[in-house]
């Protein structure tokens, strides 16, 4: 007897959004209602999740996006104790739910630590041996540690897309451990590292460790300066003068001199007649706080205030934290310190003079420091890793769009399609920290995807998914000697455009995005967000879909500059574009191919028929449409067929094209790959259709996933 899964998905899709400038609409829920829905929820998503009585949910926070659709952060407990990346999202929309993140149902480990959370600080500071003292008291953390590993899914299930791709990897649990997670943070006169430790809390050892510093990730030579002259927001004080405190933006940020000092805040910039520095790059060992010092202040202000602007306006976000909790900015960091950092601890940034660089104030070092913060108030994704590359690339997506949004009028609600570059800290340097377009012209930064990315150190593994968004964007070439050429998507590709983009780059990190987020899973976040915002037949969709093929992480949309409109191919959209019986596209990746979702037709040992299908235009470049097929049964029989799946193409006019039939004796372990021939119908609208039919007795279960035109 079968039993369906008890979450349910549902997608909406939405018109364009910001198509014109204007005041931002926003929307606000009554909290005590919010709660009783957050509780219901969780239960609801517990239950869904195979959770049992010693693991409990606890909201995080929540969004009511402009598509009305609710979406709930939970961090997942285990007898009170944190699972490390064990947070998850509950999408509410109208009133089905469904999840994103993993679960871990089948935890057992004693919550009772052998050693003391000053044990495991003073195993982390051994290891770090601190020449200066630390920022604040390094934070120690009960945790359930889950020993992930990353390998590759065995052959049979794999795609048919040549070399290892992104999406033939699987993340493995082989154990669970309780331990400390201990987060130091040195900021002194000898050195500024922030290093993170898993550390053991029976054994004390090191599990795992990362630095943690969120960066721009400073090297090379130097040269220039920033933004001309512009509009600042100051504040009057009472007994004559002005300084750089924002009243006027939600986020209240104000702007510090650090004059050389590691530690506290310093002063905030005062002046006396509301006209702030010379327009020339600090000389080090002069003044902080005369002309040529308040540059770097004139600079920090008006990067956060744009990048605030640009969140607010284009995203509807109100600040970092999205409740508009205030920021501020520390400038004259050390001596010549090459670079700048976004530290959650105390909600600010932080820049250095540089020495290899000029002062690290310029726009899209700014809205990359500001964007570590918006990322670490949502996804929160982890600084290590795959998940860690995202993060880095994160930011530089958003200070890329800050760049180009700093260049529109004020208060405009879209991203425009010029003013600014795709490199980045190009102005601090003759020689830019990283290309967008092309990360490995830095000499160290791969353009694709590979199984050795999440080894990498995190301004590397960020180019992959920077590339990514360039041609989600702007598109790629089909001229082999482009530098907007991908070998793995020779046809090239059409991008949406900066504004469309930015969105789906936007609600993928809010939305479905979680701390153990890697590549693959990245490219279902931005599906799921290109569906949202434009439907699942849209060109932003397709684009996706080729935006990831193009470094290597799954199939691409099909159709090259544009693609195919055969959607949602992999059900990870939930029953979006798809036509079926109640209870075929089902959330449960235990059975998928690939991902989250799959097709299950049958399997009820009753009689019953069950049904798909989707119609779509072949592109005219298409020669095969596959996908994946898994039959599993009750019979016992090895001659007779009781059970049946039927699969078959069809014109616009119903008439049958091609035919593939299957039943209960092709019963096998795992998925294979069938195919039909579609060269004969490019241009064509057609159909693929599965129809399931089941006797009365002894299930029979056909599992469909990863239908792709190519």
């Amino acid at each position: 007897m079968r039993i369906r899964s008890a979450v349910v998905g549902a997608v909406a899709a939405a018109s364009m959004l910001g198509a014109a400038c204007g005041t931002p609409e926003t929307t606000e829920s009554d909290p005590a209602a919010l709660d009783l829905q957050q509780t219901s929820e969780a239960l609801q998503v517990k239950n869904a999740m195979g959770l049992g009585a010693d693991h409990s949910l606890v909201a995080r926070g929540s969004l009511k996006d402009e598509l009305g659709q609710t979406h709930t952060r939970y961090e997942h407990l285990y007898r009170g104790v944190r699972v490390w990346e064990g947070d998850t999202v509950a999408h509410n929309v109208a009133g089905l739910t469904t999840v994103t993140g993993d679960s871990h149902p089948s935890i057992q480990v004693s919550t009772t630590p052998r050693l003391t959370a000053e044990d495991a600080r003073s195993i982390a500071h051994a290891l770090l041996r601190p020449q200066g003292p630390y920022a604040q008291v390094p934070s120690a953390e009960l945790i359930v540690y889950p020993q992930v590993v990353e390998k590759a899914k065995p052959t049979k299930l794999r795609g048919a897309l040549g070399e290892l791709n992104a999406v033939d990897m699987e993340r493995v649990v082989t154990g669970y451990t309780l331990a400390y997670h201990v987060h130091t943070a040195l900021e002194n006169d000898a050195e500024t590292r922030h290093v993170d430790y898993i550390i053991d809390a029976a054994s004390g050892d090191v599990l795992k460790q990362w630095d943690s510093l969120e960066t721009t990730a400073a090297t090379g030579t130097g040269l220039s300066q920033y933004s001309g002259s512009v509009s600042l927001n100051t504040n009057s004080l009472t007994g004559g003068g002005w300084e750089l405190h924002d009243l006027v933006r939600g986020m209240n940020q104000t702007t510090y001199n650090l004059n050389h000092a590691t530690s506290g805040t310093g002063t905030v910039y005062t002046d006396s007649d509301n006209s702030w520095g010379d327009g020339a790059n600090y000389v080090e060992g002069s003044s902080t706080t005369a002309a040529n010092g308040q540059t770097a202040g004139v600079d920090a202000h008006f990067g956060v205030g744009a990048t605030y602007d640009y969140y607010k306006n284009v995203h509807n976000r109100n600040g970092i934290n999205g409740a508009g909790k205030a920021t501020y900015s520390r400038v004259h960091y050390s001596n010549s310190y090459d670079n700048a950092f976004w530290d959650d601890t105390c909600f600010c940034m932080t820049y250095g003079d540089g020495s290899s660089f000029t002062t690290l104030t310029s726009i899209d070092v700014a809205g990359h420091e500001m964007t570590h913060g918006v990322t670490a108030n949502s996804a929160n994704l982890t600084y290590s890793g795959e998940s860690g590359g995202l993060n880095e690339s994160t930011s530089d997506i958003g200070g890329t769009m800050v760049e180009f949004y700093r260049t529109g009028p004020a208060g405009c609600t879209t991203v425009p399609a010029t003013g600014g570059n795709w490199l980045i800290g190009d102005q601090l340097s003759a020689t830019p920290l990283r290309y967008m377009y092309k990360p490995s012209k830095d000499g160290s930064s791969p353009d694709a995807w590979s199984s050795s990315v999440g080894s990498l150190d995190v301004h590397y593994s960020s180019g992959p998914h920077n590339r990514m968004f360039y041609f989600l964007s702007q598109g790629s070439s089909s001229s082999s000697t482009s530098d907007f050429y991908s070998s793995y998507l020779p046809a090239g590709m059409t991008g949406v455009g900066n504004d469309h983009a930015a969105r789906i780059g936007y609600r993928a990190l809010t939305v479905y995005e979680t701390s153990s987020t890697n590549y693959a899973a990245a490219r279902t976040a931005y599906i799921n967000a290109a569906t949202d915002l434009y439907g699942a037949t849209s060109p932003e969709v397709t684009a996706v879909q080729n935006a990831f093929a193009a470094i290597n992480v799954g199939g691409g949309g099909g159709g090259g500059g544009g693609g195919g409109t055969f959607a949602n191919g992999g059900f990870e959209s939930g029953a979006t574009v798809w036509t079926s019986t109640a209870g075929v596209i089902n959330n449960d990746s235990t059975l998928a191919h690939a991902g989250s979702w799959e097709a299950y037709l049958d399997g009820y040992g009753t009689a019953h028929t069950d049904t798909l299908s989707q119609s779509f235009t072949v592109p005219s470049t298409a020669t095969t449409l596959t996908y994946w097929l898994k039959v599993t049964t009750s019979e016992t029989t090895t001659t007779t067929q009781y059970d049946k799946l039927t699969v078959t193409l069809k014109n616009s006019a119903g008439t049958v094209l091609s035919t593939q039939t299957y039943s209960n004796l092709n019963k096998g372990t795992t998925y294979a790959q069938k195919s039909f021939s579609v060269t004969a119908y490019r241009g064509q609208t057609i159909s693929i259709n599965f129809s399931g039919v089941e006797d009365s007795s002894l299930a029979t279960s056909f599992f469909v996933d990863d239908v792709s035109v190519q």
